[in-house]
Protein backbone atom coordinates (compact mmCIF):
# COMPACT_ATOMS: atom_id res chain seq x y z
CA UNK A 1 0.00 0.00 0.00
CA UNK A 2 1.16 3.53 -0.71
CA UNK A 3 2.41 5.61 2.25
CA UNK A 4 -0.21 8.21 1.41
CA UNK A 5 -3.49 7.15 -0.13
CA UNK A 6 -5.08 9.37 -2.74
CA UNK A 7 -8.79 9.53 -3.34
CA UNK A 8 -11.24 11.32 -5.58
CA UNK A 9 -14.99 11.58 -5.88
CA UNK A 10 -16.92 10.24 -8.88
CA UNK A 11 -16.66 13.46 -10.92
CA UNK A 12 -13.01 14.02 -9.93
CA UNK A 13 -13.76 17.46 -8.52
CA UNK A 14 -12.76 16.59 -4.94
CA UNK A 15 -9.31 15.08 -4.44
CA UNK A 16 -7.72 14.23 -1.12
CA UNK A 17 -4.90 12.40 0.61
CA UNK A 18 -4.96 10.12 3.64
CA UNK A 19 -1.70 9.66 5.58
CA UNK A 20 -1.21 6.94 8.19
CA UNK A 21 -4.57 5.18 7.91
CA UNK A 22 -5.40 3.38 11.15
CA UNK A 23 -7.84 0.71 10.02
CA UNK A 24 -10.42 -0.21 7.45
CA UNK A 25 -13.83 -1.58 8.27
CA UNK A 26 -17.53 -1.57 7.64
CA UNK A 27 -20.42 0.19 9.31
CA UNK A 28 -23.78 -1.55 8.87
CA UNK A 29 -26.01 0.98 10.69
CA UNK A 30 -29.26 2.14 9.15
CA UNK A 31 -27.82 5.65 8.70
CA UNK A 32 -25.00 4.30 6.52
CA UNK A 33 -27.52 2.19 4.62
CA UNK A 34 -29.50 5.32 3.83
CA UNK A 35 -26.28 7.22 3.01
CA UNK A 36 -24.81 4.66 0.59
CA UNK A 37 -27.58 2.18 -0.21
CA UNK A 38 -25.76 -0.53 1.75
CA UNK A 39 -23.05 -0.69 4.40
CA UNK A 40 -20.25 1.88 4.35
CA UNK A 41 -16.68 0.66 3.85
CA UNK A 42 -14.38 3.22 5.39
CA UNK A 43 -10.84 3.96 6.42
CA UNK A 44 -10.29 5.38 9.89
CA UNK A 45 -7.82 8.24 9.92
CA UNK A 46 -6.94 11.03 12.36
CA UNK A 47 -8.48 14.32 11.26
CA UNK A 48 -5.03 15.91 10.87
CA UNK A 49 -4.01 13.12 8.45
CA UNK A 50 -6.79 13.90 5.97
CA UNK A 51 -6.00 16.64 3.46
CA UNK A 52 -8.20 17.94 0.66
CA UNK A 53 -5.84 18.70 -2.22
CA UNK A 54 -8.40 20.00 -4.71
CA UNK A 55 -12.08 20.86 -4.75
CA UNK A 56 -12.60 21.74 -1.10
CA UNK A 57 -15.21 24.26 -2.22
CA UNK A 58 -17.30 21.35 -3.57
CA UNK A 59 -17.58 19.60 -0.19
CA UNK A 60 -20.96 19.99 1.48
CA UNK A 61 -21.92 18.70 4.92
CA UNK A 62 -25.11 16.95 5.92
CA UNK A 63 -25.67 17.06 9.68
CA UNK A 64 -26.98 13.59 10.48
CA UNK A 65 -28.13 12.39 13.88
CA UNK A 66 -24.79 10.64 14.51
CA UNK A 67 -21.96 12.24 12.56
CA UNK A 68 -21.64 15.03 10.01
CA UNK A 69 -21.42 13.44 6.58
CA UNK A 70 -19.38 15.18 3.91
CA UNK A 71 -20.01 14.74 0.21
CA UNK A 72 -19.29 16.25 -3.19
CA UNK A 73 -22.11 18.63 -4.09
CA UNK A 74 -21.43 18.08 -7.79
CA UNK A 75 -21.67 14.27 -8.03
CA UNK A 76 -22.97 13.27 -4.58
CA UNK A 77 -20.06 10.97 -3.70
CA UNK A 78 -19.73 10.23 0.01
CA UNK A 79 -16.31 11.54 1.04
CA UNK A 80 -16.05 11.12 4.83
CA UNK A 81 -17.93 11.08 8.12
CA UNK A 82 -16.56 13.30 10.87
CA UNK A 83 -16.44 11.25 14.08
CA UNK A 84 -14.83 14.02 16.13
CA UNK A 85 -11.05 13.83 15.82
CA UNK A 86 -11.29 10.82 13.48
CA UNK A 87 -12.66 10.59 9.98
CA UNK A 88 -14.30 7.53 8.42
CA UNK A 89 -13.28 8.04 4.78
CA UNK A 90 -15.17 6.20 2.04
CA UNK A 91 -12.85 3.35 1.04
CA UNK A 92 -14.18 2.98 -2.50
CA UNK A 93 -12.78 6.35 -3.52
CA UNK A 94 -9.13 5.32 -3.01
CA UNK A 95 -7.94 3.23 -5.96
CA UNK A 96 -4.62 2.18 -4.37
CA UNK A 97 -6.16 1.09 -1.07
CA UNK A 98 -4.74 -2.28 -0.06
CA UNK A 99 -6.00 -2.86 3.47
CA UNK A 100 -7.82 -5.85 4.89
CA UNK A 101 -11.04 -5.02 6.74
CA UNK A 102 -10.47 -5.31 10.48
CA UNK A 103 -13.98 -4.75 11.85
CA UNK A 104 -17.72 -4.66 11.26
CA UNK A 105 -19.71 -2.15 13.33
CA UNK A 106 -23.45 -1.97 14.00
CA UNK A 107 -24.00 -5.53 12.76
CA UNK A 108 -27.27 -5.76 14.73
CA UNK A 109 -28.70 -3.27 12.23
CA UNK A 110 -27.41 -4.69 8.96
CA UNK A 111 -29.84 -5.17 6.11
CA UNK A 112 -31.60 -8.56 6.30
CA UNK A 113 -30.34 -9.52 2.83
CA UNK A 114 -26.70 -8.72 3.62
CA UNK A 115 -24.28 -11.56 4.39
CA UNK A 116 -20.90 -10.84 5.95
CA UNK A 117 -18.36 -13.10 4.31
CA UNK A 118 -15.05 -12.34 5.98
CA UNK A 119 -13.53 -13.17 9.35
CA UNK A 120 -13.11 -9.61 10.70
CA UNK A 121 -14.53 -9.15 14.21
CA UNK A 122 -18.21 -8.22 14.31
CA UNK A 123 -19.74 -5.89 16.89
CA UNK A 124 -23.50 -5.62 17.41
CA UNK A 125 -22.99 -1.91 17.96
CA UNK A 126 -19.53 -0.39 18.56
CA UNK A 127 -16.40 -2.12 19.88
CA UNK A 128 -15.87 -1.96 23.64
CA UNK A 129 -14.26 1.34 24.69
Amino acid sequence: MADTLKGACLCGGVNYEVADPEAMGYCHCTRCQRWTGSHLAGVVVAEENFTVTDGGDLIETYESEFAPRNFCRNCGSSIYDDLGGKYFVAAGLMKDLDMTPSFHLQVAYKAPWEEIGDSAPQFDENPPG
